[in-house]
């Protein structure tokens, strides 16, 4: 069946979770809301909510309480909403082996993308390992009047390190147009990186992703195993300087300090991506990222950019919810 888009404008995107039904269960059981207001954060009819939790009972979902082992990934998932002001929070367990936590995430985020992508539907979208890894879980289907646009620049090859590789993906995936910025991720000069945003195309690009619907990025540390580092698109050799100068996260190669603000240095000045302002005004954003070595990275995400959503594992959820002073 088609799925329309039947959502206004700028309107916040349903709840979402790793166990929708465990979720809907924990809302009504756990914190006793009613069905009419967990119908309304889930974008769904009050029967579907009287539906979901008959069939939580006849499952043995819920006897008194709830049993399954999911429950404590959804009160990580609600920590996490309550905490950061989250439209909705996405937690998967943390994987036994590092190696792995990127695939969990980018399956999570494949699963979000298949929920929420819909008819005339904007996605404005960064790059990077974890929404990479997305990449092969995403159902195929086409959507009409739908399309993506790449937040950061490119690189002069086309492996998956290059940012514009996940919009053209995720775009062929849904069968719709995407948008790139055809200018690289860095330029020498901050005189040429405003003369090419002054360029009509590229221009249009920017004012496209502004009026996106969701905006989906992830975010890096200052280590060398870092994206940008590792691989060169930032040199390595900036981890230093950009450290003395408060840096702890990078979100579409701007480098931003705890508080969320950029750092004065001249590489933020050069980048070739869509401001952090100008993502941070979209509806939905959603943050895709996990690593206990990224909480700081992540914590500083947050604030810059008001996420709507986060998508992270359990042990950096757990993290992230502790508070700081």
């Amino acid at each position: 069946m088609e799925r329309k888009n039947q959502r206004a404008e700028g309107a916040p995107l349903p709840m979402v979770s790793s166990n929708l039904k465990i979720k809907t269960a924990w809302l009504y059981y756990v914190e006793g809301m009613t069905q009419e207001q967990i119908a309304e954060m889930l974008g769904v009819s009050r029967v579907k909510v009287m539906r979901t939790l008959a069939a939580c009972t006849e499952e043995g979902i819920v006897v008194t309480t709830i049993n399954r082992q999911t429950a404590a990934q959804i009160a990580l998932e609600r920590a996490l909403e309550s905490r950061w002001g989250l439209s909705a929070a996405v937690v998967v367990p943390t994987p036994s082996s590092e190696e792995h936590l990127e695939t969990a995430i980018g399956h999570a985020v494949a699963k979000y993308l298949g929920e929420q992508m819909a008819n005339g539907l904007t996605l404005a979208i960064g790059g990077g390992a974890t929404l990479y890894a997305s990449l092969k879980f995403i159902e195929r289907r086409t959507l009409e009047n739908a399309s993506v646009v790449a937040l950061v620049g490119s690189l002069p090859h086309t492996r998956w390190i290059n940012p514009s590789i996940v919009a053209a993906k995720v775009a062929e995936i849904f069968g719709i147009d995407s948008y790139q910025i055809t200018a690289p991720v860095i330029v020498d000069d901050p005189k040429l990186r405003e003369a090419l945003w002054a360029q009509p195309t590229l221009k249009e690009i920017r004012d496209k992703a502004a009026r996106a619907d969701i905006a989906l990025l992830t975010v890096g540390g200052l280590s060398p195993k870092a994206t940008v580092f590792r691989h060169g698109i930032v040199s390595s050799d900036l981890i230093k300087p950009l450290k003395a100068k408060g840096a702890v996260a990078n979100i579409l190669c701007h480098f931003v300090d705890a508080e969320g603000r950029l750092v004065d240095h001249p590489v933020n000045r050069q980048v070739m991506a869509i401001d952090l302002d100008i993502v941070a005004r979209i509806p939905n954003v959603v943050i895709a990222a996990g690593g206990t070595d990224k909480v700081e990275a992540i914590r500083a995400a947050l604030k810059v950019v008001s996420a709507s959503v986060l998508i992270t594992d359990s042990e950096t959820a757990k993290a992230l919810t502790v508070e700081t002073d």
